[in-house]
């Protein structure tokens, strides 16, 4: 849409002026959008995972891990709604987390990644290190499925 009328020139703002506001800014809370709409921020679910972690990757892909962790693994992706929740995250080392991403279906069937219908808290991680088949809880406590049992 074209300007019909020309702009008004009202003179130079002086040096270090401010612009006169129009309205008042809002109020924020400083989270994200997506923060606010979950009870777990970036931090706390992070500290969870680390604490539950130790510090050593929580995948340990066979002739790939490097052992450390030093990455956060969401196991449903943000953009399919996975949230900062422990169940929903990973301590894992680098090369894991890319065997992970380039690796979409065996990690899938591991309980690396969980589908975008499905709840990271009820789906299993198979072969936890040390403790085979295991649930994630958002308190970081670690449950081990016996074998035949369902989830």
């Amino acid at each position: 849409m074209l300007r019909r009328t020309p702009l008004q020139r009202r003179g130079f703002l002086a040096r270090g002026a401010a612009l006169a506001r129009t309205s008042p800014l809002r109020a924020r809370s400083g989270k994200t959008k997506a923060e606010a709409r979950s009870e777990w921020s970036v931090r706390t679910g992070r500290d969870v995972v680390y604490a539950r972690s130790g510090g050593t990757c929580e995948v340990r892909v066979l002739g790939v891990c490097e052992g450390l962790a030093a990455e956060w693994q969401h196991r449903k992706a943000r953009a399919q709604g996975g949230e900062w929740n422990p169940a929903n995250g990973l301590h894992v080392c680098s090369a894991c987390h890319r065997w992970i991403h380039h690796n979409p279906a065996e990690a899938t069937a591991a309980g690396w990644t969980v589908p975008r219908d499905q709840d990271p808290a009820a789906v299993p991680v198979e072969d936890y290190p040390n403790w085979g088949r295991v649930l994630l809880d958002d308190h970081g406590v670690i449950h081990i499925v016996q074998k035949g049992q369902t989830t």
